[in-house]
């Protein structure tokens, strides 16, 4: 787990991604490779029903161990997940919400992910994921939740009622043919704090941000056939400051700004694919010519990562060594 993690620390760092939002299992092995890595990790330990779950021990408990341990870390930030409704009980929600009241730390959640987690919990409680949730009081703006693609203008504006950010994750829903589109125009429109997530290299294959920012853009303009929806600098937004202020950290990162951490990206442009490059064309440049290999520098609170092309906080090639040989040994055992 460890390795794989460090794995996916050192390919989010070749491309420019300075800090990343996770929800799994062993999040303690993830916050080992934050640490080693140098990134930063806002990590939530997953709950789910124990008729449901793999893990030693209560979900629950497990989470609020996790918290307990974490809290306090320069680069781990960590909080309590719940799978989902297709995996947790009203019991379950409000146990999560209740260590994160206690510990004053966030919730992350998956939500509204496919039609047929919507359609499967409306015939359980007649209600839409979302309506069910704000009944039960779980949403708020302590909640950050990934996709939220099958909701309707109704939900849209209870997610913004309750302050709830959203984790927009086109790559990986189009992969996992979810079907629809996330009507991320209207959440926004309406207020709700929107920020750019790649899920994860299992249904991704690829953790690269610059490759989704682009297809964000293509993708809203394509479904609505409007080029003028979702434009460069709304996308670059959604994976920057939006992003921070989805997890509430706009104030530290997210932006260059004075008097925030030294959290950078340095990009070249002057490849052919991004050539001519004007000023005045910058973020268009970013969002549709970008590459993470254009990165030359990632730096997280004045630390450098990765400079010159060569990562220097880890020995990559040894992490990718060990990551090939633990994989050989998971499938071909």
């Amino acid at each position: 787990m460890q390795i794989g993690a460090l794995l996916g620390c050192v390919e989010m760092i070749r491309s420019g991604t300075t800090s990343f939002h996770d929800l799994f299992y062993w999040e303690d092995e993830v916050a080992r490779a934050v640490r080693e890595s140098g990134m930063r990790g806002f990590l939530s330990w997953v709950t789910l029903d124990e008729a449901f779950t793999t893990q030693h021990g209560s979900p629950v408990r497990n989470a609020d161990a996790f918290v307990a341990k974490q809290k306090g870390d320069p680069l781990v930030t960590p909080s309590v997940g719940v799978q989902g409704v297709y995996a947790a009980s009203e019991e379950t929600y409000a146990k999560a919400k209740e260590i994160a009241e206690r510990r004053d730390v966030r919730l992350h959640t998956h939500l509204a992910e496919t039609r047929g987690e919507v359609e499967a919990h409306r015939t359980k409680t007649g209600l839409r994921p979302v309506e069910w949730l704000e009944k039960i009081g779980f949403l708020g703006d302590r909640v950050t939740a990934a996709h939220c693609v099958w909701v309707t203008m109704n939900e849209v504006r209870a997610l913004a009622r309750c302050g709830t950010s959203v984790a927009h994750c086109p790559v990986s829903n189009m992969k996992l043919a979810s079907g629809g589109v996330a009507p991320v125009p209207e959440m926004i429109d309406q207020g709700v704090v929107v920020g750019l997530g790649t899920d994860s290299p299992i249904s991704n294959n690829g953790m690269d941000v610059f490759a989704d920012m682009k297809v964000t853009a293509l993708l809203h303009k394509a479904t609505r056939w409007d080029a003028r929806v979702m434009s460069a600098q709304t996308v670059l937004d959604l994976a920057t400051i939006q992003a921070a202020r989805a997890l509430h950290v706009e104030r530290e990162i997210g932006s260059i700004e004075v008097g925030k951490r030294a959290d950078l990206a340095v990009v070249s442009l002057k490849g052919a694919h991004t050539t001519p490059f004007y000023p005045e064309t910058v973020i268009g440049h970013l969002v549709y010519s970008g590459r993470g290999s254009d990165v030359q520098a990632t730096i997280v609170d004045g630390q450098i990562l990765m400079s010159g092309g060569v990562v220097r906080t880890v020995d990559e090639a040894d992490v990718i060594a060990r990551a090939q040989e633990t994989a050989r040994e998971l499938f071909e055992a």
